[in-house]
């Protein structure tokens, strides 16, 4: 079982794609992401990541991102830079010609949007 988050904004079909993706890999995934027909009541906004959704990326075995620019400001550069704090690995899927200035900052891996490339990925880093 691969358990999986995946920070994303609603206002683009990133979860999507990369859900997809996941589903053509070899890997059983459970997703630990925060689905859009149930999100969390109430956010905490004292914290940059609320305590839910740090829950959340604690039970991944992996964090999956788009390299998507609209991936610089928000929540999910912040579930990231969470992730990467606590020792999560996290890899970003080439969904677009340009990636997020803060991805590459942050020296996360980009890979092709391709089954063979995140199954390579996992395999050896998971």
């Amino acid at each position: 079982m691969m358990n999986v988050f995946i920070p994303h904004r609603w206002n683009n079909d990133d979860y999507e794609t990369i859900t997809a993706l996941l589903d053509r890999t070899k890997y059983n995934v459970r997703d630990y992401s925060v689905p859009s027909s149930s999100p969390f009541d109430s956010i905490d906004g004292r914290y940059n990541v609320d305590p839910q959704i740090q829950r959340q990326i604690k039970y991944a075995s992996v964090v999956v991102c788009s390299n998507r620019p609209a991936n610089n400001y928000g929540m999910s550069i912040e579930e990231i830079k969470y992730a990467i704090a606590i020792g999560k690995p996290v890899v970003a899927v080439k969904v677009t010609n340009s990636t997020s200035s803060q991805i590459s900052s942050m020296g996360i891996d980009v890979i092709p949007y391709r089954k063979d490339s995140l199954e390579l990925w996992i395999r050896l880093h998971v």
